[in-house]
């Protein structure tokens, strides 16, 4: 491509909307975020699980909520009407692309995380093998848990782990994915579409990943007291992780295909942090560089298959 084409497309994009989109969201996110520190520590600790329950229904929201007035102050169609025509069959067939990409994230973890802990990869850790180990692994990170109590196979505790988080992912995880995925990959990448699909998703994923900010730094969101690392950090897994959210979208035809890929990924990565043992929390899965590599290889692989045809995605890449 050559400067000239590329300057245009810079050009031919609505910076002002763009601005306009992230200074709602990201300042949203800071005034929700002070909010969120002021109570946690106003509440007592056995009720910090609130904090995660405000989060939900306070910051997810922010980006649909910049996405719906950015859409009102520019005078544009409203992309969520779009949504009640054919509701069910876009639905169905978003579910089908946001599942199985999923289950194929959760597979390329699980080898990821085999092959790294046999290769004695530094600060990988090394997955869940037997009963004993996972009692040990769950008497580290769960209070009571001691070890007389009785306790599942390690079978038991991951297979039904997952599919709750995908039936959440397909319900009350997705209705809240929905508040970011109307912003990110909807309005915003509306956007941004002059751009083609990979500098638009850059951007995204970097402004997506930024953020978080707010609740990283505030609150620990992931990373806990190693903010300054876990900002950037976030960073990292959210660019490629907009690939695959993108790719899905377009498959699917719709902003739902997105929001229950992303509920789906809130929903099951955590069963990593559970049966991998050892990690270093900015390398391991589920929030370190080899989960930077698992999104970045499934995202090459996806766009290895277009999900336009190649004659108009000429026009968009």
């Amino acid at each position: 491509m050559s400067v000239e084409v590329a300057t245009s497309r810079w050009r031919s994009v609505a910076w002002k909307r763009v601005a306009q989109y992230y200074a709602i969201a990201f300042g949203g996110a800071v005034v929700v975020g002070l909010g969120l520190v002021g109570l946690s520590r106003l509440l007592p600790p056995s009720l910090q699980m609130l904090t995660q329950l405000v989060t939900a229904v306070l910051y997810m929201p922010l980006p649909i909520v910049a996405g719906l007035i950015v859409e009102r102050l520019n005078g544009r169609h409203y992309l969520i009407a779009e949504l009640r025509r054919g509701f069910f069959r876009a639905y169905g067939r978003s579910a089908g692309y946001a599942i199985s990409t999923m289950v194929i994230i959760l597979a390329l973890g699980f080898a990821v995380a085999w092959a790294a802990g046999a290769t004695g990869l530094p600060g990988a850790g090394h997955l869940v093998t037997s009963d004993a180990e996972l009692r040990q692994r769950l008497m580290e990170i769960t209070p009571g848990v001691t070890a007389s109590t009785w306790l599942p196979s390690a079978a038991m505790v991951a297979i039904p782990g997952l599919i709750q988080g995908l039936i959440a992912g397909l319900t009350i995880n997705g209705l809240f994915a929905f508040g970011e995925e109307y912003g990110w990959r909807g309005v915003l990448a509306e956007q941004l579409r002059p751009l083609g699909v990979l500098r638009s998703n850059l951007v995204i994923g970097v402004l997506w990943g930024l953020w978080h900010a707010p609740i990283i730094i505030g609150m620990g969101h992931n990373y806990g007291s190693q903010w300054a690392l876990g900002v950037p950090m976030m960073v990292a897994w959210t660019v490629p992780l907009s690939f695959l959210l993108t790719w899905v979208r377009a498959r699917a035809k719709s902003v739902l295909a997105p929001a229950i890929l992303h509920g789906a990924y809130n929903g099951t990565i955590g069963i990593f942090a559970l049966l991998i043992i050892g990690g270093n929390l900015f390398i391991s899965l589920p929030m370190g560089w080899l989960m930077v590599a698992v999104l970045t290889i499934l995202a090459i692989i996806a766009w290895r298959f277009p999900p336009v045809p190649a004659a108009t995605q000429a026009a968009t890449v």
